[in-house]
């Protein structure tokens, strides 16, 4: 029988960027109708078995998004700073997984589609047992790392890395063995950072 990994996966979406260069709150941006964040959200529940949010944020959050997402409460490790690094959130939700893998995706991509993730669940299967994650690798080769699979099982790995100073999700991947999830249209992971690129969607959905 054919293992189904919609299944056995998480999603966690991570929600706790201050949104500095767009000036305002990514996450509650609306978009024909929907806020980024909702509409992340909804993709995925209809790719994964349950859905974290992890964010400082939770009061702010919870009226906005699909009902059946359950809110990691996410720890400010520093009180000089508004907000985690994305590896900090993600280690403090990876730490409340239990399924064998993890779908990480960022609060602000309004052009994926849970049609596109649903096929990048094909590729799962080729991995390598000791590939720590499935995530995008750009051409210019830098990785995506917000909108992939991770092994929940490298949660140890990424405490390791931090204890020792690490900082970024680049130099975390880049020190273990990770598969490259192919990518036909690389606009599908276009980042929502700034007013100008959210004209732009706005532009194109009109």
């Amino acid at each position: 029988m054919k293992k189904d990994f919609r299944q056995i996966t998480t999603a966690i979406v991570l929600a706790g960027g201050q949104s500095s260069r767009m000036g305002k709150d990514k996450a509650l941006l609306t978009i024909s109708n929907s806020s980024l964040l909702n509409q992340i959200c909804t993709l995925a529940q209809q790719c994964a078995s349950q859905v974290y949010i992890v964010t400082p944020w939770k009061e702010k959050y919870e009226p906005i998004v699909p009902t059946g997402c359950t809110f990691i409460q996410e720890t400010l490790l520093s009180p000089n700073h508004d907000s985690n690094s994305p590896l900090i959130g993600f280690v403090q939700g990876l730490e409340q997984v239990k399924q064998e893998w993890v779908l990480l995706l960022a609060c602000d991509l309004p052009r994926l589609t849970s049609t596109e993730v649903k096929q990048w669940y094909n590729y799962l299967p080729e991995i390598p047992e000791n590939a720590i994650a499935l995530v995008p690798r750009h051409p210019a080769g830098w990785w995506e790392p917000l909108a992939g699979f991770y092994r929940r099982s490298c949660l140890s790995l990424l405490k390791e890395y931090l204890a020792q100073g690490g900082k970024s999700f680049q130099g975390f991947l880049n020190q273990h063995c990770v598969a490259q999830l192919p990518i036909s249209d690389w606009q599908i992971l276009f980042n929502c950072n700034t007013p100008e690129e959210l004209e732009i969607i706005k532009l194109e959905l009109q």
